[in-house]
């Protein structure tokens, strides 16, 4: 089996393509992804938000502290 998957912007040009496949005995599914692109366009516009609104730091502590503490637990044999 082989799949193609093709977008358009043109419902008119939709319609052309599913009459081809009916004729061919082509199976077609037609997919409306107009919905999930607005979800999707608001989803990136509030990560683009909280991106630049930063991050408070300031509590996650020394992080050489953190390292240095998490190191401790390994086992490095470089003889």
């Amino acid at each position: 089996m082989t799949r193609i998957i093709l977008e358009s912007k043109n419902y008119n040009d939709v319609l052309l393509i599913k009459e081809l496949a009916n004729r061919l005995n082509i199976k077609i599914a037609i997919q409306d992804l107009s919905e999930q692109s607005k979800n999707i366009d608001q989803l990136s516009v509030n990560a683009d938000k909280i991106i630049a609104k930063g991050v408070d730091i300031s509590n996650f502590g020394d992080p050489t502290v953190w390292q240095s503490e998490v190191r401790q637990s390994r086992n490095f044999n470089f003889d």
